[in-house]
């Protein structure tokens, strides 16, 4: 079963986190949905993972969330591996994914608000590739810049990477693993998820 791939993995980095800057220069292994399903809270998949790799459901949770913060929200990540998605993914399977993240960084999911400063990442991502112009553009620059997400750059081509990606996102890049955000920094990350929430359900898709 594929899901099994990216289970095992996650699994693993939880063990040996070591391992999460080799991981964020590899592809995405098979099997992420399964992990956004488990973080979004879908008991089913919780249930079948567990099952699948003979690990204790909570186990399963902590690794899902691990592998989300520290591979699809690296700070080097472009916007398609945020979203846990191929470049090749359809505009069903990016919406998907976006509304499994949100549904996992929602307040009522994690009352201490730690995972607010992630919402941006996420809401950025699906703006750069919500509509066909705004994922063509993307790719565009994508292509001119050198820019992936599955490889790691030296220190001074990521950066220059990331100036030339600049004008698709808010701002952030380095803050998706910092957790020491100011509460008012966070009460507006959740404000603005608010938003992105009615944007992305409330309107049809361009």
């Amino acid at each position: 079963m594929s899901d099994r791939m990216a289970l095992k993995i996650a699994i693993d980095l939880v063990n040996v986190p070591s391992q999460v800057r080799l991981l964020r220069s590899e592809p995405l292994p098979d099997g992420v949905l399964a992990l956004l399903r488990i973080a979004a809270g879908d008991g089913d998949a919780e249930n079948v993972a567990a099952a699948l790799i003979d690990r204790p459901p909570e186990t399963v949770r902590h690794a899902a969330a691990f592998f989300i913060e520290q591979i699809l929200f690296a700070p080097e990540a472009d916007s398609y591996r945020v979203l846990g998605a191929a470049p090749q993914a359809s505009a069903g399977e990016l919406r998907r994914n976006v509304a499994l993240l949100l549904r996992w960084l929602h307040p009522d999911r994690e009352p201490d608000g730690e995972r607010a400063v992630f919402v941006g990442r996420a809401t950025a991502a699906w703006n750069d590739l919500k509509t066909p112009e705004r994922r063509a553009a993307y790719d565009d620059v994508l292509r001119r810049s050198g820019f992936r997400g599955t490889v790691r750059h030296s220190k001074g081509k990521s950066r220059s990477s990331r100036q030339r990606m600049g004008k698709f996102h808010s701002g952030g890049w380095r803050r998706g693993l910092d957790r020491s955000t100011e509460p008012a920094r966070a009460a507006d990350r959740i404000g603005f998820f608010r938003r992105a929430l009615s944007v992305l359900f409330n309107r049809p898709l361009q």
